[in-house]
């Protein structure tokens, strides 16, 4: 059994993140995760590991989302 590095995810984030950003749905950025473990670690990884991997990058969207609500002058939601 493999075990993934806090990089490792943070680098599967960012394909969630880059994946959710053109396809809006977060279950195909699950599937850009694992796919990005699959091609550069070359192991299919663990659903928790993706899952986590998802829900990093959803924090960081909403942080993008906020962030962008903030400098538009917009009231939080």
């Amino acid at each position: 059994m493999k075990y993934l590095t806090p990089l490792q995810i943070e680098a599967m984030s960012d394909a969630a993140l880059t994946s959710y950003e053109g396809a809006c749905e977060w279950s195909k950025a699950a599937e850009a995760a694992e796919q990005y473990c699959i091609d550069e670690y070359g192991f299919i990884p663990r659903r928790s590991a993706v899952l986590l991997a998802r829900n990093l990058a959803k924090i960081r969207w909403y942080a993008i989302a906020d962030a962008t609500r903030k400098a538009m002058g917009e009231p939080q939601q």
